[in-house]
């Protein structure tokens, strides 16, 4: 029998019908082959490229503001009523040399006395060179000093108007409106000196403290009196004291001593009326002669923040409920030590500032304002570096940030 005979190309006429075209270069022609070396040309979709586009900006975008969060929101974040941010000048400004002043707000940093207008504007900027710079301002007059040292400086709202230096290290000053000024120096032989100087630098008055370590004064806005807290321990017990001095006078017209406390701060509320700050309680001297006295205990509550508003004569408290800073009462007390209004809250208060019925409450990432009656008027977002809150009129905050400060308005 005989079998068919095979086509010699037999299995290359099948391979040519195979789409993987696994083919030896020796057996095609010359043509075929310059065929197969010809580039394939690929078909780009435009679509898919733009959305690959897209994905990697989004992507980018991401990466950045990750990395970069710190500086994005590094104090105001969602905030729709900010006014304006302002880096401060300096790598830093701690809370209490930041204050409203004149028709804004002034600061000292490490490196300067900077004063912003409401705008955000540099209205002016001198520099410092003071290790430890501390800050008190009036209506339209501020005094920068250096804390432990001799130097300070004098601020009106538009310039520089005096540098000077102490004969002794200097641990506190004040300033009114009319620039008269105080400081509260060392003085061999006593704990402290208050002197007290003119306009034009002369010295007016001066009264050595021997009994007390002075932790605060405050001049009346005339600068004819001055209210001055003072403390030290006596038989393992806290005694503190408040004076009230009238220059007039060689001695105080009054010195009330408070025991189990130390005061720390001290304000006139109005003419006749000053308020001292200590860590149990509050404490008021009224009158012409500051014979009547009124205090107010904190019943075991831990003062968190505090602000003394001159505007109504009362002082506001946050005081926490739970001991650690957290769940805060804001309590509003008048000059007789009569409370006011009491704003109960879960917040942990770490800065308030008052305006007439209002007042402006830091907690740890937000910003609140209420009115006396405990309505929450308007609530924004800010971050945990924040450091204090000032409330200028019943719609607009400062905050000061760990290197900006934001405007802020309802």
């Amino acid at each position: 029998m005989k079998f068919p005979k095979k086509k010699p190309n037999h299995f290359k006429e099948k391979q040519k019908k195979d789409t993987r075209k696994v083919l030896s270069f020796e057996e095609l022609p010359l043509e075929e082959y310059e065929k197969e070396q010809e580039p394939v040309k690929l078909k780009l979709d435009k679509k898919k490229i733009l959305i690959a586009v897209g994905i990697l900006v989004v992507l980018v975008v991401c990466v950045l503001l990750f990395f970069n969060r710190g500086v994005l929101f590094s104090c105001v974040g969602n905030a729709k009523g900010t006014e304006f941010s302002k880096a401060i000048s300096g790598s830093t400004v701690e809370a209490g040399n930041f204050d409203t002043f004149s028709k804004g707000v002034a600061y000292v940093s490490d490196t300067s006395f900077e004063y912003l207008s409401r705008n955000g504007e540099e209205v002016y900027k001198e520099q410092l060179k003071f290790s430890t710079p501390m800050l008190k301002v009036s209506e339209s007059a501020a005094i920068a000093y250096d804390l432990g040292g001799e130097g300070f400086a004098i601020f009106s709202d538009d310039r520089l108007m005096y540098r000077g230096e102490a004969e002794d290290d200097i641990y506190l000053a004040d300033i009114s409106s009319d620039f008269s000024y105080a400081l509260v120096t060392d003085v061999n032989g006593f704990n402290a000196k208050l002197s007290v100087y003119s306009p034009n630098h002369q010295l007016r008055y001066t009264y050595s403290f021997s009994d007390f370590y002075i932790t605060s004064f405050a001049l009346n806005d005339k600068a004819t009196e001055a209210v001055v807290c003072g403390a030290t321990a006596e038989n393992g017990s806290e005694k503190s004291a408040v004076y009230v001095i009238d220059f007039r006078k060689e001695e105080p017209k009054s010195v009330k001593n408070v025991t189990e406390d130390i005061l720390f701060d001290c304000e006139y509320l109005g003419s006749n009326s000053v308020c001292a700050i200590g860590s149990r309680g509050v404490y008021f001297l009224k009158g012409k002669d500051a014979g009547k006295y009124h205090s107010k205990s904190f019943d075991k509550m831990t003062l968190t923040a505090y602000d003394f508003n001159c505007d109504i004569g009362e002082v506001a408290l946050s005081l926490s409920r739970s001991g650690d800073g957290r769940n805060c009462n804001v309590i509003f007390v008048n000059s007789s030590a009569e409370v006011e209004s009491v704003i109960e809250t879960n917040l942990k208060i770490t800065s308030l500032s008052s305006f007439k019925n209002r007042v402006a409450l830091l907690d740890t990432d937000t910003l609140y304002v209420y009115n006396q009656n405990g309505d929450e008027l308007s609530k924004e977002i800010v971050a945990t570096n924040c450091k204090q809150v000032l409330m200028h009129s019943n719609g607009a905050q400062y905050v000061l940030g760990v290197d900006e400060i934001y405007h802020l308005t309802q």
